[in-house]
């Protein structure tokens, strides 16, 4: 079934508007649900990056890379802003809070945008940018190691 192009363009923008609420909806599920501990807490945001987050960038059509990423900074920001709220971290702490949230967002949720963007190169290419995404998540891993110890 073929979808016009004006229900794609409709798509699209409601996946970019579920990726920028992502952050906000998840931290208020989280308040929601009686008796949440910090492992629950810390396995369902493993289970938002790995299984939704996905989720959204498969339904965004061409803007799958954008939505990737709105969805990640969304979560990274309610997280950031509900910490402030709670005083639970000092403002100088923001930039290194922000950072291993977005390399664990990016990271956990990466195969399937890391697929779309290999998908249509040759073999060769899919090669050489194999390994510059491979370096590049070296690289983004070993400044969260260095950043968490």
């Amino acid at each position: 079934m073929k979808i016009s192009p004006r229900g794609e363009r409709l798509r699209e923008w409601i996946s970019l508007v579920a990726a920028v609420a992502i952050g906000p909806a998840s931290l208020l599920i989280g308040y929601k649900i009686p008796g949440l501990i910090f492992g629950a807490a810390a396995g369902a945001g493993i289970l938002l990056y790995a299984l939704v987050v996905p989720l959204l960038t498969l339904a965004a059509g061409r803007l799958k890379f954008l939505a990737w990423q709105l969805a990640i900074i969304s979560v990274v920001l309610a997280v950031i802003g509900d910490n402030l709220r709670l005083n639970a971290i000092h403002r100088s702490e923001i930039p290194s809070v922000a950072y291993v949230f977005w390399v664990v967002g990016t990271l956990l949720s990466s195969p399937l945008p890391i697929y779309f963007l290999l998908k249509p190169l040759v073999p060769r290419q899919r090669y050489i940018v194999g390994i510059t995404i491979g370096a590049v998540a070296f690289v983004l891993w070993f400044g969260l190691k260095r950043i968490t110890g």
